[in-house]
Order: C-alpha cells, then sequence, then structure tokens
C-alpha cells in the first residue's frame, strides 16, 4: 500500500482527463480541457450532457439552476433566487447543499470538503464558468466518491490560441450588475489567460426598515502553461491554475409564514437584519498532460484548496426556536412578535465559522490498442486525497429594540460548536473498453478506501487544548463495480443498457457506535437509445435505484436541527423516466432552436422505520411513503430564432408539486386555512425566461434578457425555514466586447 501512495505522490496524475488526441499537434493535449465526457457524447455507453460555450453564451444566465433544468434527470431547489448556493440532485439524490452528487471543475473536485464535510457551501462563480458537463449511469465509476447519482463538472475559461480578450458589462433590476474582463495569448510555448469577475447585486428581498438584502461577489483566475513543440518526440504540457473568490451575502435562512407570504412574498423579518455569510476560497492547481506514445497519454493534477464560510443568522426569538414559531405564530405571538420587530425581547444569534482544507494528487492513463478487429481502451486512475473541516461555532444574544438588534452578549468562539472533521481515502479505478463491429462493452471497478475522523473539543475548550476532547474514527472499504453494454444501430443511433454498484461515504463519525450511519449504497440499472446527427439530438433512458441503505442527514439548510449528522434509513427504490430532444430547423437565413426535457422520477421508501430527525422530521415513516424534496414531474422547454447578427430564445421550466415531507396519499398545499405542520408538498409552478442578443459590430454585442417573465411569485420552497419565493420579474441589459 505505501508503495501505490508514494507512486501517487509523486505521479501526481490526474483522474479525469480528455479523450485521447486525433493528431500530433501541439494543442491537442492542453492541460486546460479537462472533460469527463470527451469531445462527443453520441456513442457514450450512458447517460451524458454537455452545454457548450455557445449555448451558455446565448443563454445570458448567471443563475446554474435555470441552465441545469434543462438537463433530465437534474433535481434543483431554489433557495436565495441567484443561484449562489444551488441545492442539486440527479436521478432522485438529496439535493440539500449538493452534497449527493461529485463536484468538479476542470475535472477536480471543488465541494470544500468533499468526503469529510461534503455540503458545498462555495460553489464556484458560474458568471465565469464557460461550459459544463452532466455524467450518470455506469460511467461515472470514474469519477467518485457520489457514484449513485452522477457527476457535474465545469469548466473555467480556457485559454485562447492567440491574443485574445474579452469584456462585459451589464446593469438590471434590484441592482444585479456583471463586470468580467479576460485577456489571454498562446505564443510559442507559453501561454497564459488572466480573468477578473465581478457579480452583485443588491436583493430584490424587502427587509423590514429597510436594507441591502443582496450579495457581492469576486473571483481572480489565472493560468500559465508551457507546451512543447509540435515536433517534440513526447509531447506534453504542464499547467498552473490559481483561483480566489471572495463573497459577502447579506443573505438568510428564514423565509416566512404563510400569511405573511401571501401578503408580500418578498419581505424579510426584521429579525434577520445582522444575517450574512462571508466567504473566501482560494485553490491551486498544477496539471500535467505526457503523452509519451502516440496511443497513451496520461494527464496529471496535484490540488491544493482553503475555504472559509461564516454564516451568521438568528436562531431563536425569545426562547423559541425558528421552527416553532413558523408551525404555530399564533400560540407564539410574542416570539413572532420580536421575529418582526413588533416586541423587544432577547434574540439568540449563532454563527458558524468553517474553514475547509483539501490537497490530493490524481493520476489517470489512458492506453487504445486494436487486436485483429477489435478496439481496446484501457483506463487506469488513483487519487490520493485528504480534507478538513474545522467548525467554530459561536452563540451569541441581541435585544430587539425597537425593531433594532443590539448586541448584548458576543459569546466566546466555539460556544456552540467546536471540532474538527477530517477525511482522507485512497480511491483507485480501473475501466476496460473494446468495441467490435457494432457493438461496445465496457467493464471497470472502482475501490474506495476511506478513513473518517472527528475530533469534539466541547463547547467550553474555546483553545483545543483536548481537556473534555471526544474523538470517533470511521473506516470504509468498498469496491464498486460496473458495466454497460452499447449496440450502434447505424452511424446515428445508439442503444446502451448498464448497471453499476453506487455509493456515498457515510459523513460525520459518531462517538456512540450504535449510532454510526454506515456508507450509503445503491445498485443502479439504466437502459437508453440515443439519436444524434448535426441537427437533431434525442436521448431517452429509464433508470431505478434499489437502495440497500439510504442516508437521511440533519441539516439546517434542509429542515433540520443542524447537527450534521447523517443517519440510516433503510431500503429505498428510485426509478424514472428522461428524455430530452433538440432540433435545429432552417427556414432561408433563420435557424430555428428548439430543445425539449422532461424527467418522471418514483421515489418510496421500501421499509418501514422510525425516522431519528433532521431533514425527514422525526416519526414512524411506512413502507411506499413518498421520500421527500425529489419532484416527480419536470418539463423544461426552449424555442428560438437565431441570424447571422441576431439571437432570442424563449425557455420555460415546469416543477411539479413535489412532497415535502415522508408521506403518501393526498397532497395538502400551503392554504391560509392549512397549519404548518400539516402542509405535505409545495405546489407546482412555472417559470419563463427570454434572452436577446445582437451582434453590434464585429467586437461588439449587446445582450437583453428577462427572468421570471410573467413575475410568478408562487411559492418555490418551504426550506430553510418558511415560505420563499424566487426572483420576482427582472429586466438585465448589457455589452460584450470581443477582441
Amino acid at each position: 500500500m505505501r508503495i501505490i501512495f508514494t507512486f501517487c505522490l509523486f505521479s501526481v496524475f490526474s483522474i479525469y482527463a480528455q479523450e485521447l488526441p486525433t493528431s500530433d499537434s501541439l494543442r491537442t493535449i492542453e492541460t486546460q480541457a479537462i472533460s469527463i465526457i470527451g469531445l462527443q457524447t453520441n456513442f457514450i455507453g450512458g447517460s451524458a450532457t454537455r452545454i457548450s460555450p455557445a449555448q451558455l453564451e446565448k443563454l445570458n444566465q448567471n443563475d446554474i439552476n435555470k441552465v441545469l433544468r434543462s438537463v433530465p434527470g437534474v433535481q434543483i431547489r431554489d433557495e436565495e433566487g441567484f443561484g449562489l448556493r444551488p441545492n442539486i440532485g440527479m436521478r432522485g439524490t438529496p439535493v440539500n447543499r449538493s452534497a449527493k452528487i461529485t463536484l468538479m471543475e476542470d475535472g477536480i473536485l471543488i465541494a470544500p470538503a468533499p468526503y469529510a464535510d461534503p455540503s458545498a457551501y462555495y460553489f464556484p462563480t458560474f458568471a465565469r464558468i464557460a461550459s459544463l458537463e452532466v455524467l450518470k449511469g455506469s460511467s461515472q465509476i470514474k469519477h467518485g466518491p457520489y457514484t449513485i447519482g452522477g457527476a457535474l463538472n465545469l469548466h473555467s475559461t480556457k485559454i485562447p490560441l492567440q491574443f485574445s480578450a474579452f469584456g462585459q458589462g451589464s446593469y438590471g433590476s434590484y441592482g444585479m450588475n456583471q463586470e468580467r474582463f479576460w485577456v489571454g495569448e498562446t505564443k510559442g510555448q507559453l501561454s497564459y489567460l488572466f480573468e477578473l469577475n465581478r457579480v452583485a447585486a443588491s436583493g430584490f428581498k424587502q427587509l423590514d426598515g429597510g436594507g441591502n438584502t443582496g450579495f457581492d461577489r469576486r473571483d481572480f483566475l489565472g493560468k500559465i502553461r508551457w507546451q512543447s513543440v509540435s515536433k517534440a518526440k513526447v509531447q506534453q504540457s504542464l499547467q498552473l491554475k490559481i483561483l480566489h473568490t471572495e463573497e459577502q451575502s447579506n443573505e438568510t435562512y428564514l423565509g416566512l409564514t404563510y400569511s405573511d407570504f401571501i401578503a408580500n412574498p418578498l419581505r424579510r423579518y426584521a429579525g434577520t437584519q445582522k444575517d450574512q455569510l462571508n466567504l473566501w476560497h482560494n485553490h491551486l492547481i498544477l496539471q500535467h498532460v505526457l503523452r509519451p506514445l502516440k496511443s497513451l497519454q496520461i494527464s496529471s493534477s496535484a490540488y491544493l484548496t482553503k475555504t472559509f464560510r461564516d454564516w451568521g443568522r438568528a436562531y431563536s426569538f425569545g426562547t423559541k426556536s425558528i421552527n416553532t414559531i413558523l408551525s404555530d405564530p399564533l400560540t407564539e405571538l410574542q416570539a413572532y412578535n420580536i421575529m418582526t420587530g413588533k416586541t423587544d425581547g432577547d434574540v439568540i444569534f449563532r454563527s458558524a465559522a468553517r474553514t475547509y482544507f483539501t490537497r490530493g494528487v490524481q493520476t489517470y492513463a489512458n492506453y487504445e490498442f486494436k487486436t485483429s478487429a477489435v478496439l481496446n481502451k484501457l483506463e487506469l486512475g488513483f487519487r490520493l486525497h485528504q480534507d478538513l473541516a474545522s467548525r467554530y461555532g459561536t452563540q451569541s444574544t441581541y435585544y430587539m429594540n425597537s425593531a433594532i438588534m443590539l448586541l448584548t452578549d458576543g459569546g466566546e468562539q466555539g460556544n456552540q460548536e467546536n471540532q474538527i472533521r477530517a477525511g482522507l481515502s485512497f480511491a483507485s479505478f480501473l475501466n476496460y473498453k473494446l468495441e467490435w463491429q457494432k457493438w461496445g462493452l465496457s467493464a471497470g471497478v472502482r475501490n474506495e478506501r476511506i478513513i473518517l475522523r472527528m475530533e469534539n473539543f466541547g463547547n467550553s475548550d474555546f483553545s483545543r487544548s483536548g481537556s473534555s476532547k471526544t474523538t470517533a474514527q470511521n473506516n470504509i472499504f468498498e469496491w464498486l463495480p460496473g458495466a454497460s453494454l452499447d449496440y450502434r444501430i447505424n452511424a446515428e443511433q445508439l442503444l446502451f443498457v448498464g448497471a453499476h454498484k453506487g455509493f456515498s461515504p457515510p459523513g460525520m463519525p459518531s462517538a456512540n457506535s450504535a449510532n454510526q450511519a454506515r456508507a450509503e449504497k445503491a445498485i443502479n440499472y439504466e437502459i437508453g437509445y440515443r439519436y444524434c446527427t448535426n441537427r437533431n439530438q434525442i436521448q431517452a433512458v429509464i433508470f431505478r435505484s434499489a437502495y440497500q441503505n439510504l442516508l437521511g442527514s440533519d441539516n439546517i439548510s434542509g429542515g433540520g436541527a443542524g447537527s450534521g449528522e447523517q443517519f440510516n434509513a433503510g431500503q429505498a427504490n428510485i426509478q424514472g423516466f428522461e428524455f430530452s430532444l433538440q432540433k435545429q430547423i432552417q427556414l432561408n437565413e433563420v435557424s430555428i432552436p428548439i430543445q425539449a426535457n422532461y424527467t418522471y422520477t418514483q421515489a418510496v421508501f421500501s421499509e418501514t422505520f422510525v425516522n431519528g430527525g433532521g431533514d425527514w422530521g422525526s416519526g414512524l415513516i411506512n413502507i411506499g411513503d413518498q421520500i421527500p424534496f425529489i419532484t416527480p414531474h419536470l418539463l423544461g422547454m426552449s424555442a428560438g430564432a437565431e441570424t447571422k447578427s441576431c439571437s432570442a430564445i424563449l425557455s420555460a421550466n415546469y416543477v411539479s408539486a413535489t412532497r415535502i415531507k415522508p408521506s403518501q396519499g393526498a397532497l395538502v398545499v400551503p392554504a391560509p386555512n392549512q397549519s404548518y405542520a400539516s402542509v405535505n408538498c409545495i405546489p407546482a409552478y412555472l417559470l419563463l425566461d427570454l434572452s436577446i442578443q445582437y451582434q453590434l459590430t464585429a467586437a461588439w454585442k449587446g445582450c437583453f434578457s428577462v427572468q421570471n417573465l410573467t413575475n410568478n411569485l408562487n411559492a418555490v420552497a418551504n426550506l430553510p425555514q418558511g415560505y420563499r419565493s424566487t426572483m420576482p420579474r427582472a429586466f438585465i441589459l448589457g455589452f460584450k466586447l470581443q477582441l
């Protein structure tokens, strides 16, 4: 084992890479083009979707939630309206903080601590993302650790092949604005790219007493690359990537009671006036690509990241918890009046300072050879990864005085939470694919060796001397096989079927071994059809995940108490159907792109158990109860018109009624005569967006968009705490300069 670890440390290879180059040119081995899908998706033996730079540019969309709604099989829960911290699930995995999917940027894990503390409170600024990929099915065993739902890979701006510069500025409703600039060049063997991006808003929520409810996020990205000359016998390139992100958001977890939501869905209570998130993120990545033989490519990465976030939020009013107040504001009228600033009283405030560290090295080798009539592809990868989350939760006290919160006790740092969560993993995979005539067979296995460790220093050992420390450790060892078979009907059509064993790490260890959560596992199946030409694409997939052990969690962002613990929920079945269509119609000089996607998901518990709390509440959960927060029907459609100088796209997204509690039978939606506790679903809603782009000159483009065209302010969520709407109708005007 030590030999393998040493090999990984000094090889510094990457587990994710592009497909084998098709020529000997210098640019075919760029380190920046780290793709989990490859150059084409039409003959991948599994579900895959790529959204290209050209598609993203036409959408003019800074909210990843709205872009991902065009991908079948992806579940989204809106939260703050800007898409800063998206809640993403795939094929029925929980959506809360995107904790159950594999998140990557340029092929590198980007969740703050994907093994030890996976909730993605940091998410890359989507305004600077150039393209993205979504991979589901058995192919994703190469892209763990979360292999039940799927993987999302975001691509940063590429280094241009010649000197180029880009500038963008926009301004719109609610103070929304973006300023972006990048410059890059490839000259000889050296290349560079430097990018600055800022996106901000004053906010659309209306705080009692007034105040900013928006955010300000800024990014700096730098890339420097060296590459061998095109005539070199051994082709290689080496790239250094540096990213710094910082954000300040006047954001809250607290929504509204339903009666207040009906009166004004954009209202924010006076008790949230001090709620604020401060965040910064740094990462450093060294990537190397080596092609010693024409049929062999080795890709390499070493990475180091550090993330800090401190989200301070009101926790209780007049000794009453927020959930208690929301459940029955009439009974808890005094606490409700403190929350709304009508009555003076104590406010308990909690900040959650967390510092995350990750570091790792990865290796990936891709070898292709032909024997007789069979084309063979062999892929081998390793990753040694370490992450850590240092959590300091501090409780302080304010006094609500005439609707103004005054600090009365700042508290000691760590008096509410004081612990370290750490994870060490060694992941490896081997995958073999053969292609014979019209058949393709891919079989592989992934291995995860994980050590998770928790150190809890208690709420009085502020210096972490260890005087009252408790520890817990959990060792996980899993083999995860998978296979797929595909048949090429002709050059345009493909049938595929796949099965794989999916896996999710069990989260923080428990000091009480009886409460120790086991790793989440599921046997996953899919069968699909794909049709692909230059103008038309169709994909239809039936999927099923048979969970042997479903995991629940306890997070405030998901409606729980906030312990962060995971717990076993037994067996479950999630199955459904995905369909997507893309069609390009040409009418003289006008091109009409049409896109549609539909997802049906049925998610049910398949055994009866007593739930211990968290996101699904406490009490008995019965066999046949539907798993909450998984939307049964998702429908997205878009249509546009494009000429050489102008493009316009109208997008529509329909989200059906979604259960918010484990239940079956009749749906109970929010209503003035319904108690908060009896409501078990959020009603359906439809959102329309419009984007227009016009080529003013050879270098200048003008862009105009309308978000939420019909100003639909229906409730889109009741989480984390109370009802909330999406962003109301917003207009954005901008200009782009490309040199």
